[in-house]
């Protein structure tokens, strides 16, 4: 079992077929016995690129309609969803000062590295980190992190 924190570009990997997504679903089998967490930030993101799929008819609207609805249902029992907290929304602040970051990415990146901060307080293995968010990837090695990104497997 190992700890993974899968960010927005990730997740979608799941739910729709693009390069990863074998990976991504393997990865998230319950039979590995994996802990998943994402942040709360993902519950907007991931419905988004989930709708922009279906807006540039990549996906139907009835698709749309049912990977929503299975990635809500997931986020109740498949994920442990990190808050978005004054003090992650800080630390994504201050993490703004050295790394040229989106917003969204900082909030990424400041809840990685606070569940990180978590497990190591527990003694635990750290999250690995899967995003294919190649700029995202940039400053995640910068600070430490492991890293997945689902674009390496076919």
């Amino acid at each position: 079992m190992r700890t993974y924190f899968l960010d927005s570009s990730a997740i979608v990997k799941r739910y729709v077929g693009e390069k990863g997504h074998a990976w991504v679903v393997t990865l998230c089998n319950p039979a590995h016995d994996h802990e998943l967490y994402i942040s709360q930030i993902a519950l907007v993101e991931v419905v988004r690129a989930i709708c922009i799929k279906a807006h540039d008819k990549l996906i139907t609207n009835a698709d749309r309609d049912r990977l929503v609805t299975l990635f809500r249902r997931d986020s109740q029992s498949a994920y442990g969803v990190l808050p978005l907290t004054d003090s992650v929304c800080t630390y994504a602040g201050d993490l703004c000062y050295s790394h040229r970051l989106r917003s969204y990415d900082a909030v990424q990146l400041a809840s990685v590295l606070v569940l990180r901060r978590e497990t190591l307080l527990k003694r635990a293995s750290p999250p690995i980190f899967v995003t294919a968010d190649r700029g995202l990837i940039t400053f995640a090695t910068m600070e430490g992190l492991t890293i997945e990104n689902p674009e390496n497997y076919p």
